[in-house]
């Protein structure tokens, strides 16, 4: 029997270890944990966490760049007033 919430707890884990990961590896994490007599029945399931996956990669992506961005707008905010 294919546990759902397994799935979900395992996938959670398995993006969380593995940050570098791509769609692809988050693809193939899927067919390993979706035994093939339940793909049709979960396809549900696993666009539904491959979104997710997307979403928490472009998540992290808008933090590093605001990260950056604001490290930059203070170094400006130093700089100017070191020259006043």
């Amino acid at each position: 029997m294919f546990d759902k919430n397994d799935f979900k707890e395992k996938f959670r884990c398995w993006s969380e270890m593995n940050t570098d990961a791509t769609l692809e590896d988050a693809k193939s994490f899927c067919d390993i944990l979706i035994p093939f007599e339940y793909k049709e029945s979960y396809t549900w399931l696993e666009e539904q966490s491959l979104a997710w996956f997307v979403w928490k990669k472009d998540m992290k992506e808008k933090m590093l760049i605001n990260l950056v961005n604001d490290e930059h707008e203070t170094n400006s905010l130093e700089a100017k007033r070191n020259i006043m």
